[in-house]
């Protein structure tokens, strides 16, 4: 796998599963991957299940290519973070049953970042997962400005539907009608809703004490007397963008490698 993974534990307000790049090439393919639209596939090779990656049209490589080059490096940047981010979220529940919702299919596309559900072996909800993610030289502003509101909205119920929507269509391959009748209640429920803030953080938010300062008042956003509901998957990278235009030539290196 190309991570490394570390537990900083914040509690009660917060714990952050933070990681470290540690295989950027692998790291690019998975990417490449990802954007064409094989999650699917690469959750297989998380969890062991494969080790080949599927045959591409080449006009669908060159497509995913040009939206890469064409689009502005923060856009192009927050579009490949949000593929990370899902590709880190679906290693860190390898192994349980894990459902998500695809990335956005384009930069800067509305909608929820991330939902992704885990069920019980009796097929009701252990955790439903809302990420925000956020590529970003000012994490702290986007987290206050971006992140908390859209979580406080969540906590309301302002977002039920698209809840609801999303997540039978993530349990549609499976037995939909059962699963539904035993989870469609626990969907409106505060308790099984887990919260994800994936950020790149500063090096002065490297310390605790810095961690602390950035996911200020999380708990003022999502309730709960432990950080069980409040978490983050925090990534620090120096000098961000050199590394983010190094990282999508990479991206786009596997890609022209896959085509025939």
């Amino acid at each position: 796998m190309p991570f490394k993974f570390n537990v900083i534990n914040g509690s009660p307000s917060f714990v952050d599963n933070e990681y470290e790049i540690v295989d950027k090439d692998l790291l690019a393919q998975f990417v490449g991957e990802m954007l064409l639209g094989h999650h699917h596939h690469i959750l297989r090779i998380i969890r062991s299940l494969s080790t080949t990656f599927p045959v591409q049209k080449n006009d669908s490589i060159d497509q995913i290519i040009a939206k890469i080059r064409s689009t502005s490096a923060s856009k192009r940047d927050g579009w490949l973070f949000q593929m990370i981010s899902w590709i880190v979220l679906a290693k860190s529940k390898s192994a349980v049953p894990f459902f998500s919702n695809y990335p956005h299919f384009a930069p800067a596309q509305h909608g929820i970042d991330g939902l992704a559900i885990t069920l019980n072996s009796d097929d009701t909800i252990e955790n439903i997962i809302i990420t925000e993610d956020k590529c970003t030289a000012n994490p702290r502003n986007k987290i206050v400005t971006q992140v908390f509101p859209e979580f406080k909205e969540f906590e309301k119920g302002a977002k039920d539907n698209a809840l609801v929507g999303i997540i039978s269509s993530l349990i549609g391959g499976l037995n939909a009608g059962e699963i539904l009748e035993k989870v469609q209640n626990d969907i409106f429920e505060n308790k099984f809703r887990l919260y994800r803030i994936g950020i790149t953080r500063n090096a002065d938010h490297n310390p605790l004490e810095g961690r602390i300062s950035l996911f200020l008042n999380y708990d003022k956003s999502v309730e709960g007397d432990s950080s069980v509901r409040r978490s983050a998957s925090s990534i620090h990278i120096e000098d961000m963008r050199v590394w983010m235009n190094d990282f999508a030539n990479k991206v786009i290196t596997y890609l022209e490698s896959k085509k025939s």
